[in-house]
């Protein structure tokens, strides 16, 4: 499988040597730091060096930044200034580096002639800058992630269960392959470890676990635009004749008006139903694999189930949240309004009851019992509403379909995401065999850590200004 060509670059400046008088015998040097393309655009931000006052051999002490790489022909850009007090400052020269010379050749130390503005200029002799600098690549990290079935974040499953871990699998994986299909895999092995250590089918996905973070932003992004194709107008309906319909006497509403409410929330229940059920042929192909996926894995293990697993996603994680909460997703850009809220949230507990295949009880919502002979009736709509969301025809589901192209991002970004993920690894080291990690992963961490200082540090350095 493909690995993105990304890594960091450690970078050291330590001296300059013979460098360019600036100051009637002497200067005050500083350097510039920053990463570019191979266009010279900047790609990074650009890092300043202490300024080494009255010298022209300056010596630097703790001068290292780590930059990241994210493709082929990157160069390293240093600019050596001389610093005015009164004036701008004095240009003393420059280095480019492309990284692509060092990527397989360790830790370099080098000494490398300072050159002007103009290459085609007659070279005048600046001086020599002193550096060490050392390419580490992050492409292997795909390797030790899939190795043995996903078996380093699959034992993590349980304690790495962060929206920002789960956001951050979902990206990667998703980018590491040009047909998407890794990500397939990762959700079937992670749904699997959850299916072998859950012993009641009752609370099978309904805890916080990796499986479900992953699942549940694929649901959300990848869905995003079926949600707003789906649900939206009947919201939005909703929103705009601010329907207010309130079924609990309790509320301060009549028996009356709680009967005839009743009545036109179980309109709007079936209406959200017709919605999602003739919208369905939009539904994205990535969501019908993964409820595939569930359906298949549940049924193995508790085959009386396996649909209502299938619903525990599509309709508590994904279609629910969306009615009761659709500003939250991005659906709509003003929250509605407090009586509008609490009819959508009406709904969806009548339709999570009735993907549940349960009916309301006597108890803390009561009120709500008069709605179980909908529910009822409803029943085999949702089953086949799984049921069809479950399957995969063989013409969406060949090998040559290209999974999760609206979760393709730049390289710049997706660098993040496998920081995001190295980081959490390495964090719950403990937690594991030791034999799960190595040092390059180890090691990756540490430059990790080094490049959040410098960041850290350089926001401290803006907001004296």
């Amino acid at each position: 499988m493909a690995t993105p060509p990304f890594g960091k670059v450690v970078l050291k400046i330590l001296a300059a040597r013979d460098t360019l008088v600036c100051d009637i015998t002497t200067s005050d040097p500083y350097c510039l730091v920053s990463a570019k393309d191979s266009n010279g655009n900047s790609i990074s931000q650009t890092f300043k060096t202490e300024v080494i006052y009255k010298t022209l051999n300056p010596v630097w002490k703790d001068e290292e930044f780590v930059l990241d790489v994210i493709g082929n022909s990157q160069i390293i850009s240093i600019l050596m200034y001389d610093e005015d007090k009164f004036s701008k400052d004095d240009f003393m020269g420059l280095i480019k580096i492309n990284i692509d010379e060092y990527k397989t050749k360790g830790q370099r130390d080098l000494w490398i002639p300072l050159e002007g503005k103009n290459p085609n200029k007659k070279a005048k002799k600046r001086g020599d800058i002193h550096i060490q600098l050392c390419y580490y690549s992050f492409t292997s990290l795909t390797n030790y992630l899939i190795k043995g079935n996903h078996n380093l974040i699959s034992k993590l499953s349980k304690q790495l269960i962060s929206d920002d871990f789960g956001k951050a699998i979902m990206y990667y994986f998703s980018n590491c392959s040009d047909s998407g299909k890794e990500l397939i895999d990762v959700v079937r092995d992670l749904a699997s470890v959850e299916i072998e250590q859950t012993n009641d089918a009752k609370v099978l996905f309904r805890t916080d676990s990796l499986s479900t973070k992953v699942i549940v932003s694929i649901f959300k992004t990848v869905g995003f635009g079926y949600l707003k194709e789906a649900l939206c107008p009947l919201i939005m309906s909703l929103i705009k004749n601010e329907i207010n319909l309130e079924v609990d006497p309790s509320k301060g509403i009549t028996e009356a008006d709680a009967e005839q409410n009743a009545i036109q929330l179980s309109f709007f229940c079936s209406s959200f139903i017709t919605a999602i059920k003739a919208s369905l042929d939009q539904l994205p192909i990535e969501i019908r694999q993964i409820c595939q996926i569930i359906n298949e894995l549940v049924e193995k293990k508790y085959p009386n189930d396996n649909i209502k697993s299938v619903g525990g996603f599509f309709f508590l994680r994904f279609v629910n949240p969306a009615i009761f909460s659709p500003e939250a997703l991005g659906l709509i850009s003003t929250p509605p309004s407090p009586n509008v809220r609490r009819t959508l949230t009406l709904v969806s507990k009548i339709l999570q009851n009735i993907s549940n295949q349960v009916t309301f009880s006597s108890g803390k919502e009561e009120y709500l019992s008069s709605f179980n002979s909908f529910i009822s009736s409803r029943f085999d709509d949702f089953k086949s509403i799984l049921q069809e969301i479950s399957s995969c025809n063989n013409n969406n589901n060949n090998n040559n379909t290209t999974l999760f192209k609206s979760l393709k991002i730049d390289s710049s970004l997706l660098m993040k995401y496998t920081d995001t993920i190295i980081i959490s690894i390495s964090e719950k080291k403990q937690s594991i065999d030791i034999d799960q990690f190595n040092d390059e992963i180890l090691s990756r961490y540490q430059i990790i850590q080094l490049q959040q200082k410098q960041e850290s540090k350089l926001s401290a350095k803006i907001e004296k200004k």
